[in-house]
């Protein structure tokens, strides 16, 4: 792929993927019926969720989606971007409710039916948002921005991202 400067905002971005993976396999050891292994899957995807994609959202939300408004001349640009965000959210937080309960109960893998959508939920919003978001903006920001903004980009989405994960 060619660039001109976005190289370093891909790269950032790019951290965000392997996470996907803890997703995807909570999701699928849920259904199973080894509950260490589920309830180690799980711990996992709550970690990823929590620790650096919901972070990272949020620093798009002060970062990414007002450079977009700035390139496009307007305000809300993104608003169907912050809306899945806001689901992405959401879903966090029934993930959350139901790891919890399943934590409470000591059984794991008794509450797949409830796991598996969510986590497979969340794997395929999560994946589908940060596609979309590289393929449609990284190339404008990269034939829009200095390498200079670029850096001030990736320096506030990480500190902003770090500050998020910290709580």
């Amino acid at each position: 792929m060619d660039e001109r400067v976005i190289g370093p905002y891909r790269e950032w971005r790019m951290s965000l993927r392997p996470g996907l993976q803890a997703l995807a396999k909570a999701g699928a050891a849920a259904g199973g019926g080894d509950e260490r292994a589920a309830r180690a899957a799980l711990a996992e995807a709550l970690r990823y969720v929590d620790g650096l994609l919901l972070p990272a959202s949020e620093a798009e939300e002060f970062t990414l989606f007002p450079t977009i408004d700035g390139v496009f001349g307007m305000t809300g640009a993104c608003e169907a971007l912050k809306l899945q965000h806001e689901a992405l959210r959401e879903m966090a937080s029934d993930l959350r409710k139901v790891a919890a309960a399943a934590e409470k109960d000591g059984d794991t893998c008794a509450y797949g039916r409830y796991l598996q959508p969510l986590l497979f939920g969340l794997y395929g919003l999560a994946r589908a948002h940060l596609e979309s978001e590289d393929a449609a903006f990284l190339p404008l920001l990269d034939a829009h921005l200095s390498e200079s903004q670029v850096n001030v980009l990736v320096e506030n989405s990480e500190r902003i991202a770090t500050a998020k994960a910290a709580g």
